[in-house]
């Protein structure tokens, strides 16, 4: 009886943000015929779960308790104005289907979606038996969440203990204040059930991945990229092991692909989306900022290289980095108002001196991720394969929209080698720590480059 009144707590946990996110999909993207059901309810349960953890955050800020009532209303009153506009536009979003979409799929089609499906059960079902077990879920999001849920808020005495300075006060909310709504749903925390948020994430990943390289390239081939994506182990590891790592993946490369969908008439819906869920990926983890910032670079990189420096792409400039402000900035400030740092970004390292002085650990870096890159049984073939497509491909490399995706990658590298290069750690240490859930943060974006690289008709 338990675990069936769980099952709909659960199922009510849910719900609720999926249904509020699906609704902002359906109010921007309305107009989008091609976008799927699948691919908004992907866009919806991020959008509805990065909502959520700004209201929870918000409802703090204003001193008001978590309880499921205090959380529903804050919700519903950010559904109200987007109620009302989907009602005034009287409009039903459409997912157009041509006639080869329409016939049977082929025996090949339907074996790679089986694989995908299987793969995802076994996550689902591996993240359900095993709770909370790896350090950072446990002692850094769960711990958090825990905190969160005993105490009903955000609360400051928590993030100034020096003495659980292992959970890492200065790290973005968006994770433990989800895991706190499910086990506020719950009446109590269960570390298993609330692992379910991170197999979704896992699916709704997937799911735009595939239905954004489809726009790009032929189905079958899109299928076949994902079928690879879905198995590199470290990937299905990622799934279940309640790292924050998986949000911040599915946020970013999210809002990456929607960018470069915007890149031809700087379509503002597409825009909007890539904005909020680039707010959301520097509301998961520290880098995230990072590369949301980035975002912002190759916003400003597209409309210099289109030619089009006028007063309307300057304000939609500003308006994407308005949204990223307006998710992040009460986080920054509230930091900044405690003294909370960063222990490897701050300003004992963070100088000209530190920097040259710990050049000297370059080549121990880049031994480190050649080792990494031939690790076959965590990546399989993965970067051998990539590296091989760039490299006998490398003249398509300036075509547009694959110059933008190596163009974050260089950057994504780039800031990582130097975050390296200023640890105040063990660099062995740090990069055995960290190195495999750096590549797994640009693996998405690797694999789309590589069916962009391989598959000559390109629809753009």
């Amino acid at each position: 009886m338990q675990i069936f009144f769980n099952t709909l707590k659960i199922i009510f946990s849910l719900s609720l943000p999926i249904l509020l996110g699906y609704l902002i999909c359906e109010v921007i993207l309305y107009k989008k015929f091609f976008f799927s059901f699948l691919q908004k309810l992907a866009l919806g349960y991020g959008i509805g779960m990065g909502v959520l953890s700004v209201a929870m955050f918000s409802l703090s800020l204003l001193k008001i308790k978590f309880s499921v009532l205090s959380i529903t209303f804050s919700l519903l009153i950010v559904a109200v104005p987007f109620l009302l506009a989907h009602l005034k536009s009287n409009r039903i979003s459409k997912n157009r289907l041509d006639e080869k979409q329409q016939k049977r799929a082929p025996f090949f089609h339907k074996l790679l979606i089986g694989i995908i499906i299987a793969v995802f059960l076994f996550v689902l079902l591996q993240a359900l038996i095993i709770p909370l077990a790896a350090w950072d879920s446990w002692a850094i999001y769960g711990f958090k969440a825990k905190a969160f849920y005993i105490e009903k808020t955000v609360t400051i005495d928590f993030l100034n203990d020096t003495t659980k300075s292992y959970s890492h006060p200065d790290y973005p909310l968006l994770v433990p204040l989800i895991e706190t709504w499910i086990y506020i749903c719950l009446g109590g925390w269960n570390d298993q059930l609330v692992k379910i948020l991170f197999p979704l994430y896992f699916i709704s990943l997937i799911i735009i991945f595939y239905n954004n390289l489809k726009y790009y390239i032929d189905k079958k081939y899109s299928l076949l990229f994902t079928s690879f994506f879905i198995t590199i182990p470290q990937f299905i590891s990622l799934g279940s092991n309640g790292y924050a790592d998986l949000p911040l993946i599915f946020y970013y490369f999210t809002s990456f692909v929607f960018l470069l969908k915007a890149y031809n008439n700087l379509d503002k819906r597409m825009l909007f989306i890539s904005a909020m869920f680039a707010g959301f990926a520097a509301w998961t983890k520290n880098e995230g900022l990072v590369l949301s910032i980035f975002n912002v670079i190759i916003l400003a990189a597209m409309i210099i290289i289109q030619r089009k420096i006028n007063r309307r792409n300057i304000i939609v400039l500003l308006e994407y980095s308005l949204v990223i402000l307006l998710i992040i900035i009460p986080w920054i400030c509230l930091k900044k108002s405690l003294g909370i740092a960063n222990d490897v970004v701050n300003g004992g390292n963070f100088n000209l001196a530190s920097i040259l002085n710990n050049l000297k650990k370059l080549p121990i870096i880049l031994s480190w991720f050649g080792k990494e890159i031939i690790v076959f049984k965590s990546w399989n073939l993965l970067w051998v394969f990539s590296l091989a497509i760039i490299t006998f491909n490398f003249k398509r490399i300036f075509i547009r929209p694959i110059l933008f995706i190596f163009l974050s990658l260089f950057f994504y590298l780039g800031i990582w080698v130097f975050i390296y290069i200023i640890s105040p750690y063990d660099i062995n240490w740090h990069l055995a720590t960290s190195l495999n859930r750096l590549l797994l943060q640009i693996t998405p974006s690797v694999l789309f480059l590589d069916g962009l690289l391989i598959c000559q008709n390109l629809n753009i």
